[in-house]
């Protein structure tokens, strides 16, 4: 088969997968993977889910092979019958190491906290019937994540992997009202991303396409109850951002003198 047509499939396959609906009322946000290379360097990252959702963040170092993250995300309320909403925040101190010139490999340990809420009915066939009951979850949760990157930043593009475990502990999970038995759960959530640009004109500034998963390692299939099986399900998600490397602006100003 021509590799275009593969790519075509990978590429459908992404985005099908970004945009179709799922049940589960926790949505994370992206792992991270800051091409910080020094200290006082810093980086700014807007980015859009497929599905709505948007994001920024801010990673900073201060010292030599530290680093801080702050991140949060929403999306955007919605009068439909069904619809997704979420707010959350974390923030992270990590670590990092620049060699060969274009390899980085980092690490970070940290914290987030958020609120979501989703209602979506269990049969497609009725959703014109304003009378079926509808599923209509809403959850409080905190996390503690730890996370390892790695990227080759060489060139004009960028293409690294991250990977993600994360804590997920309910301080509340209902549908429709009714407590969810499910307080705590493991997350595994590896990315892959590439960034182009922040050569030539515009060395401060890059575009970015991100995909990572969220599954639950120890399955979802385990429990007969089906709310825990929902809020367990694993997603595909896909960013596109920018990313702004304010430490450059000096270069970028001395080179239009």
């Amino acid at each position: 088969m021509p590799k275009c047509l593969h790519l075509k499939r990978y590429l459908l396959l992404v985005v099908t997968g970004s945009l179709a609906g799922g049940c589960s009322v926790y949505a994370p946000l992206q792992t991270s993977a800051p091409l910080v290379h020094d200290k006082g360097e810093a980086e700014v990252v807007g980015s859009a889910y497929l599905s709505g959702r948007l994001e920024g963040s801010v990673a900073y170092s201060p010292l030599k092979h530290v680093l801080v993250r702050a991140a949060g995300g929403f999306r955007p309320s919605s009068a439909d019958s069904t619809y997704f909403r979420i707010r959350q925040f974390e923030a992270g101190v990590g670590s990092y190491r620049y060699f060969r010139e274009q390899w980085l490999i980092g690490g970070m340990v940290g914290y987030g906290h958020g609120r979501s809420t989703r209602r979506w009915r269990d049969d497609f066939k009725d959703i014109w019937q304003d009378s079926v009951l509808a599923n209509e979850y809403a959850a409080r949760f905190h996390k503690l994540f730890a996370e390892a990157y790695v990227a080759n930043d060489a060139g004009w593009t960028t293409f690294g992997a991250a990977c993600r475990v994360s804590q997920v502990r309910f301080s509340s999970l209902s549908n429709r009202g009714i407590p969810v038995p499910l307080r705590r759960m493991t997350r595994l959530e590896p990315m892959l991303f590439m960034r182009v640009g922040g050569q030539g004109r515009l060395p401060w500034l890059q575009g970015q396409i991100a995909t990572s998963v969220s599954i639950a390692p120890d399955g979802r299939t385990r429990s007969p109850n089906t709310d825990i099986r929902a809020t367990k399900e694993g997603r595909l998600y896909t960013t596109v951002g920018v990313v702004i490397y304010p430490h450059l602006f000096r270069e970028y100003a001395g080179r239009n003198r």
